[in-house]
């Protein structure tokens, strides 16, 4: 079974949610047709979009589109299109000012705690702990922090996440580079922005991997998956130019200063 998945997925509440369910879903199926769509989401502390879906907004989606709540996932069938299966999960900010992904669980874990004992409790919660790359994050006093990690977490248990912010002028970071050679999973991801308009962005970017899927235990399937040393699934989709990640990031941090005006 083909699967192509969106590792990195933010639904804000500014986002009109029927245009980013329908535009993920759409994104992910011109990358494949024929595979089934998949989404991580990595909601930040404030946002909520799966635990509050079925009360808050499952109304606004058309009456021809069916959803199953299952275990750690939701799950969503219409005639004439491929399923999609929206995984829980958040982004946590370490006290070393590094992103952590937890996918496939929707862990309550504070910003500010230190990176290894993130990833230890996303492990002990039955997540994926994840490495996200973002602009800056991976430099200096921070660089050496990714590196320790990569040292004192064996392959398999511990990804490491690319995404639409890096520009396709930028080559893949050394320590990406090197970690992959290592044994580290590398994956993608679209990381939209917290302003309107960047649904557009969601699921334009991310993996594609031929893998039994077992529809009766996605969660479980797909941790089995991911968490296999060594595993090299095809980064697919597109990231943008310098110039459209430059306006993206310039319209993010305008859109901070309005919000605390």
């Amino acid at each position: 079974m083909r699967l192509i998945a969106d590792t990195h997925v933010h639904i804000y509440p500014c986002y009109n949610i029927k245009w980013a369910l329908a535009t993920l879903r759409t994104n992910l199926s011109q990358l494949d047709g024929q595979a089934v769509c998949i989404a991580f989401l990595a909601e930040r502390s404030d946002c909520h979009f799966f635990a509050e879906f079925k009360e808050n907004t499952a109304g606004l989606l058309s009456s021809e589109l069916e959803i199953r709540y299952l275990d750690n996932a939701l799950h969503f069938r219409e005639t004439g299109h491929p399923d999609l299966y929206i995984f829980p999960g958040r982004q946590i900010i370490t006290r070393e000012k590094i992103e952590i992904l937890s996918l496939t669980v929707d862990l309550k874990i504070e910003d500010g705690l230190a990176a290894q004992e993130v990833i230890d409790t996303i492990r002990q919660n039955n997540g994926l702990p994840v490495i996200s790359w973002a602009p800056g994050k991976w430099f200096f006093k921070r660089r050496k922090v990714v590196e320790n990690l990569l040292a004192s977490n064996k392959p398999g248990s511990l990804l490491l996440g690319d995404t639409t912010l890096r520009p396709t002028c930028w080559r893949q970071p050394l320590l990406m580079k090197k970690a992959a050679r290592q044994g580290f999973t590398v994956i993608s991801g679209s990381d939209p922005l917290p302003f309107a308009g960047e649904e557009k962005v969601i699921g334009r970017y991310g993996i594609s991997i031929d893998s039994d899927f077992d529809v009766h235990d996605p969660a479980g399937s797909i941790r089995t998956l991911l968490l296999q040393p060594g595993l090299k699934p095809s980064l697919v989709g597109r990231r943008g130019d310098l110039f459209s990640t430059l306006h993206r990031l310039f319209k993010n941090a305008r859109s901070k200063t309005k919000d605390g005006a």
